[in-house]
């Protein structure tokens, strides 16, 4: 088992993996980064049934990907931050190892062909 360093969480990591592993939910997440919908709107601009919307929803939420609130019998959808910083905080560990043009692979490749020899 992999342990993450930081306040990342198995299991809240593998929510907002599976989450996004869904080019629908993908659509809805970039759809709520320019306004908030409701549920009826999102249903309506990503051609979904209110029953397959409900579900993509769902999942979304449990990533910590999104908030609902209902008002009456109107169900508003925005994103919430918290989802997205455990993506952040999970791929920023990895920073130092990005960019290091001294670790490439054709480097690694090389230094170990010149060991061989």
């Amino acid at each position: 088992m992999v342990k993450y360093s930081g306040a990342v969480s198995a299991s809240s990591l593998d929510n907002v993996f599976d989450a996004l592993a869904n080019d629908k939910r993908r659509g809805i997440v970039h759809t709520l980064s320019f306004r908030p919908a409701t549920v009826s709107q999102l249903a309506n601009e990503h051609d979904l049934s209110l029953a397959a919307i409900h579900k993509h929803i769902r999942s979304l939420e449990t990533a910590k990907l999104i908030q609902r609130r209902k008002v009456g019998r109107v169900n508003f959808v925005a994103l919430d931050s918290k989802g997205l910083s455990v993506l952040q905080s999970w791929a920023m560990q990895y920073r130092t190892e990005w960019g290091n043009n001294k670790e490439t692979l054709e480097n690694y490749i090389a230094s170990m062909e010149h060991s061989r020899t």
